[in-house]
């Protein structure tokens, strides 16, 4: 909603409420009709501090009225409280509408609503903030990722729109074409294309002004594909060379300035629950153009689900991920005296840190801004509050034959809080001890930075520090944001940050600090603009540290801070999604913590809560639904053989959960396995088209609430959308998992017939229980190969399915002694692992009589090796008779 009208016409549309049963009575009325524009109207008037009679419904929200997306929820939430009848604003429709007007005619069309009549008014308390949120200093690093085997959703779905490089994606294309793919390379994206893989981070570079433009072609094409991609299935995938690493290793300096591609696509990926979203590093070292297209080839069909994943040139495949690391203070590098360049340092988060650096660094901070500094107007003389502000200001300019517009308003009332604002801050730095002074000057403006540093020098010395914390945002979504606004976010950080490098190349620098943001790590919805600047001043940051070791480089990506903006609307907000925000004075101690020589090797740094991928202000990862696809041919899992009914190969469901646990890890890299919960056989899987091509399968995970680690609902469903099995997966930094503990067994000597030619339909490569050691009414206990025993092929395992499967047959061999007969698994309540890889030796498994039926059993089965290490547990495995 953009305009006072629209949210007044969404309103009204909202306001027919019925009133349900008080008692034994039902009455059913209309409540008097609110009028939603006087209610609109006085609301906004009180939170922005405009007169009522300035304000019209046809206002724009943020051209005409200046009110940016944090301003917009905390009116909307102010009517919430004053007219609770009315229906939650829908944020997807929210950012349909501009304005007021809009917003009150979208709740008009929406009428009946229930409300609840209680005789006494209930006092509720607010919700508590999690006292648990933590904020925290977390590194990059690179992790080693190895391939599922799985291959992006969407390949097959519609073209795949191969952009940017012509002579890899021709390559590409011939191999995607054979696997089946219609793969077209083309130079623009047709208008209703869904699905485009962006070679533009490929192309090789004169300098990095080329460089620069990449992420503005990649953002285009998101555009264009956004408005499909937000509520449709799709696929946007880009590709790039920073190293095969996202800049954290030696790399030309020239290609950290495209390395704002993967924070458009985590941007992407919280506006496009539907949607398929990847970010490539492919390094092109020394390779063939054949070469990096099947290297991209082999990725997109059996690589995984990790967002963010880098191909070194020699073939290994890793990915990222934020690690916590306490920071070690040392000696400062900045000494009394030294000058300081800081851009956008004058106000704001940004002069916080200056005079709490200043305390125990007496250097000279010449903090740069666009505000320029004059004296206030008298008659705003002793007035501290915006609404008081504009009320003054209003007059003077009515008594002087003016109408200024509320834009206009604003911006005189921006000026006078700037200018006390840099007053008080350049006060508060001196009184620490150092110097300080404020200059206007746009950053990005080359020559205008180049004469004012030439008086710097002349009057202070030369430039040892450069602090570029310079910043703006317009916050849309991607289908909703303009080249204009693009570029204004864009070039303040980027063309900022190019500029005062350049302007200072020949200074004597000991010092380059960036200020950056958690949405350049996990992207942020509405902000990709911002997401991306933030993620190439990083990788800018990590090449010049490499450029020169003796100079201490930092990106600081910061949190949300508690500052004035935050409401306690929007503080519950981001309680519920479980993001600290950075209190001004410690995110100002974390600042200066970090000014000193310790830890130089680590750069790239995000500050506040715990990196993670959820959208940090507005909805969009709850709804995310991540997929994987899986084909199972002969060529790929000849083992399967052994495990046919009929002649036609079934899957086993021990095979099933191995493909949720890669599925699930690739989608959390980083995150060990701890166990699977509820696992179920909806529809068991016969593989029809195994010597045919293969069968295809998708693997899906929507993420559950966690405190720690993650949850995940998983899905495998076949080519039809039918269900077939599900499962909840828990991740943990740390399983600990506490052992079942069981009484020994009594048993006798196994005297059945020979299991595999009368009592287990498995041949072959599924014959996989060694020797049966006993089995009672009690329970059954044998010896067992594992995957590398049996020798099935290297598929990277994650658990051992052999040894898994082999502890179901014997859970089958139990069920015909108790049961009577023939009977098959069809769930299994929980799924543990303790950590290690499969075993190379035999294996031992127990299987305990935990209940039993007429036609159903349970057991519990405990896998050990040679040793007694327990090495995996079947908790709750449930047999049904077949007779």
């Amino acid at each position: 909603l953009h305009t006072l009208g629209e949210i007044v016409d969404y309103l009204q549309s909202q306001q027919q409420i019925e009133k349900p049963q008080i008692g034994a009575a039902k009455i059913t009325t209309l409540t008097p009709a609110i009028d939603i524009n006087a209610l609109m109207l006085q609301v906004v008037a009180e939170k922005t501090g405009y007169p009522v009679d300035m304000l019209k419904l046809d206002m724009d929200l943020e051209g005409d009225l200046g009110i940016d997306s944090i301003k917009r929820v905390e009116i909307l939430a102010a009517v919430d409280e004053r007219a609770p009848g009315l229906p939650k604003l829908d944020r997807n429709a929210m950012s349909a509408l501009h304005t007021l007007g809009e917003i009150v005619g979208y709740l008009e069309n929406s009428q009946t609503v229930s409300v609840t009549v209680t005789p006494e008014v209930t006092i509720s308390t607010p919700t508590p903030i999690n006292s648990r949120l933590a904020l925290g200093r977390y590194i990059l690093e690179r992790i080693a990722a190895p391939a599922t085997g799985m291959a992006q959703p969407g390949l097959r779905d519609n073209t795949l729109w191969i952009i940017g490089e012509d002579t890899i994606g021709t390559h590409l294309m011939t191999r995607l074409q054979a696997n089946g793919i219609h793969a077209e390379l083309a130079k623009q994206l047709p208008d209703d294309a869904s699905a485009c893989l962006y070679l533009g981070g490929l192309r090789e570079l004169t300098d990095d002004t080329q460089a620069t433009v990449i992420n503005r072609e990649a953002f285009a094409l998101a555009r264009k594909l956004a408005k499909k991609l937000e509520s449709s299935s799709g696929l946007f995938i880009t590709v790039q060379d920073t190293g095969g690493s996202f800049g954290l290793s030696a790399m030309d300096s020239r290609r950290a300035w495209l390395s704002g591609l993967p924070a458009l696509v985590k941007t992407a990926a919280l506006e496009w629950p539907k949607a398929t979203l990847k970010a490539i590093d492919l390094e092109r070292g020394t390779r063939t153009p054949e070469q990096l297209a099947d290297a991209l080839a082999d990725e997109l069909l059996e690589g995984g689900g990790e967002v963010e994943v880098a191909l070194p040139a020699d073939g290994a495949r890793y990915t990222l991920r934020s690690i916590s690391e306490s920071v070690t203070k040392g000696q400062p590098v900045i000494l009394a005296g030294d000058v300081v360049l800081v851009s956008g340092g004058a106000r704001g988060v940004t002069s916080a840190c200056i005079i709490e650096w200043a305390k125990t660094c007496a250097a000279r901070f010449v903090l740069l801004g666009r505000t320029a500094l004059v004296d206030e107007p008298s008659i705003c003389n002793g007035i501290t509050d915006e609404a008081g502000l504009k009320r003054v200001l209003l007059e003077q300019a009515r008594s002087l034959g003016q109408s200024p517009t509320p834009t206009e308003l604003l911006s005189r009332v921006r000026e006078v809080q700037g200018n006390r604002e840099i007053r008080r801050n350049l006060a508060a730095i001196n009184a620490n001890g150092a110097q300080a002074r404020y200059e206007s000057v746009d950053v990005a403006d080359a020559s205008a930075l180049q004469t004012l540093l030439t008086n710097i020098r002349n009057e202070w010395g030369p430039i040892r520090g450069l602090v570029h914390a310079a910043g703006v945002l317009a916050d849309k979504r991607i289908s909703e944001k303009t080249d204009a606004q693009f570029d204004q976010v864009f070039n303040t950080k980027i063309e900022g940050l190019r500029a005062l490098l350049a302007a200072t190349q020949s200074d004597p620098l000991k010092l380059l600090c960036v200020f950056s943001s958690v949405s350049a790590r996990c992207g942020n919805t509405g902000q990709a603009d911002y997401a991306m600047a933030n993620e190439v001043l990083a990788k800018v940051a990590s090449a010049q540290a490499r450029q020169n070791p003796e100079l201490l480089v930092k990106s600081l990506g910061w949190g949300p801070w508690e500052s004035g903006m935050v409401t306690p609307h929007l503080r519950e907000r981001f309680a519920a999604l479980g993001v600290p925000m950075i209190p001004l004075a410690e995110g100002a101690r974390m600042f200066a913590a970090e000014m000193s020589d310790a830890q130089r090797n680590q750069v790239e740094l995000v500050l506040g809560g715990e990196p993670r991928p959820e959208a940090l202000l507005f909805d969009g990862a709850s709804e995310r639904v991540q997929t994987l696809e899986i084909n199972v041919a002969r060529k790929s899992h000849a083992y399967l053989d052994g495990h046919a009914i009929h002649g036609q190969p079934v899957l086993p469901l021990v095979l099933a959960a191995e493909w949720l646990t890669r599925a699930a890890r690739s989608f959390r890299p980083g995150l060990p396995l701890a166990s699977l919960h509820d696992v179920k056989v909806l529809k068991g899987i016969r593989l029809a088209k195994f010597e045919n091509g293969g069968d295809y399968f998708r693997i899906q995970a929507t993420p559950f609430p966690s405190e720690q680690g993650a949850q995940m609902h998983m899905q495998i469903r076949d080519a039809a959308g039918n269900l077939n099995y599900s499962a909840r997966i828990e991740l943990l930094p740390e399983a600990n998992l506490v052992e079942q503990a069981h009484d020994s067994l009594s048993l006798e000597p196994w005297a059945g017939e020979p299991i595999y030619q009368d009592l287990l339909f498995h041949r072959g490569s599924f014959e996989l229980i060694e020797r049966l050691d006993g089995i009672s009414d009690h329970g059954i206990s044998a010896s067992l190969r594992g995957v590398s025993m049996a020798g099935w092929n290297n598929e990277g395992w994650q658990l051992d399915v052999a040894a898994l499967d082999a502890g179901l047959q014997m859970a089958v061999l139990f069920g015909q002694r108790m049961l009577g007969g023939p009977n098959l698994p069809t769930g299994i309540d929980q799924i543990r692992a303790f950590g290690s890889p499969p075993s190379n030796g035999m294996l031992n498994a127990t299987a305990f009589r935990r209940k039993l039926g007429n036609s159903a059993m349970t057991t519990d089965i405990l896998f050990t090796d040679d040793s007694g290490r327990r090495v995996a547990e079947l908790l709750g495995v449930h047999n049904h008779s077949l007779a």
